[in-house]
């Protein structure tokens, strides 16, 4: 003990750091958890491989049949849209008659379907400012791949002109001056007012120069707006116009800046209610709308005048863009017009329709 004060501590300090090494390197050290074995399920039985190739055998075949099915469907149904149906086949004049309610039976409204839930059937006759006019043909106008309706349009003609319509038209089915057509006729007849080559001659000369009155009934399928139906007649109309011709005038920029007028700032039309466009004679538009919406081929009282467009050229162009070229407003549309004035030729001129 003695000894050991003699010795400074600094010369001990070594020893005691070996000292505390040596014994950490002794001291046994924690073993090392080992993982757990890697569990291997069991290899499956023959009959279970079996089932599971039966069951996807079966989806696949489900997948494929419905892939079929929805394929199928889509190219021998209609094209359908939303909560509604589209046209039944094209309407022709003097069409079999749907008579509903009981006072349309005791008013004796004819009526021809619309080919929508979503608006009520047409009347066969409507009578604007007094003058009787009888319904043509009819169509949904859809808009977008998915074919979203938009509404119902119907063109009428004046029934007093529709002999005049006939002797027109058999300028082109029967040159050689007949009062009727046969089928081979009808048939030609058809074709050319299908052609997109040839069908905006014959319409063109048909709205400038037989002088007759039509109208087209529009009724929305859905809630809408006069603005927005605008811009849609505005386009289709522009783009006729580009084509040059009698569209080159420098009052056509007037004229069709009194159209847009006609409609600006007018609210919002709802589903089911009326507009008519209706071209006299001399090419004069006049635009009309029916709150009411009556189905009875009048005119219901709240009805507005929205004005005139004195220029034939624009009541031509929005006519046209239903009726000519080769895309139109409405196919269906225009596929039940072409085919209600085939009808039309059909029976000798003058005959009531």
């Amino acid at each position: 003990m003695f000894a050991a004060r003699l010795i400074p501590r600094r010369l001990c300090r070594p020893f005691q750091t070996t000292l505390r090494q040596t014994r950490a390197l002794t001291l046994p050290q924690p073993t090392p958890r080992r993982p757990p074995p890697f569990h291997k399920p069991p290899h499956p039985s023959r009959e279970e491989l079996h089932a599971a190739k039966r069951r996807q055998a079966l989806l696949t075949v489900g997948a494929v049949t419905s892939m079929i099915t929805l394929y199928v469907l889509a190219i021998q149904s209609p094209k359908q849209s939303l909560d509604s149906s589209l046209p039944h086949p094209p309407i022709q004049p003097g069409a079999p008659i749907i008579l509903t309610t009981e006072e349309e039976k005791r008013a004796g409204v004819e009526l021809v379907p619309s080919g929508t839930t979503s608006v009520p059937d047409f009347p066969k006759h409507l009578e604007i400012e007094g003058k009787e006019h009888t319904l043509v043909g009819l169509g949904i106008r859809t808009v977008s791949f998915l074919s979203i309706q938009v509404y119902v349009v119907g063109l009428y003609a004046s029934t007093s002109d529709l002999p005049t319509l006939s002797t027109h038209l058999l300028q082109h089915a029967a040159p050689s001056g007949a009062t009727s057509t046969t089928v081979s006729e009808r048939d030609s007849l058809r074709t050319l007012l299908l052609s997109p080559e040839r069908n905006e001659e014959i319409f063109t000369a048909l709205l400038k120069d037989a002088h007759i009155s039509t109208a087209l009934r529009i009724v929305p399928t859905r809630n809408t707006d006069f603005s927005h139906l605008r811009d849609g007649w505005v386009r289709s109309i522009t783009a006729r116009a580009k084509r040059g011709g009698v569209y080159e005038d420098p009052g056509w920029a007037a004229a069709l800046d009194d159209f847009k007028r006609l409609f600006g700032g007018r609210g919002s039309v709802p589903k089911k209610k009326t507009l008519l466009l209706v071209r006299d004679g001399e090419g004069k538009l006049t635009c009309w709308y029916d709150p009411d919406g009556r189905g009875d081929g009048k005119l219901g009282s709240k009805t507005v005048r929205l004005g005139d467009i004195g220029d034939y050229r624009v009541g031509l162009a929005l006519w046209l863009g239903y009726l000519a070229g080769e895309k139109v407003a409405s196919v269906p549309a225009r596929e039940s017009v072409v085919e209600g004035l085939v009808e039309l030729v059909g029976r000798p001129v003058g005959s009531v329709v």
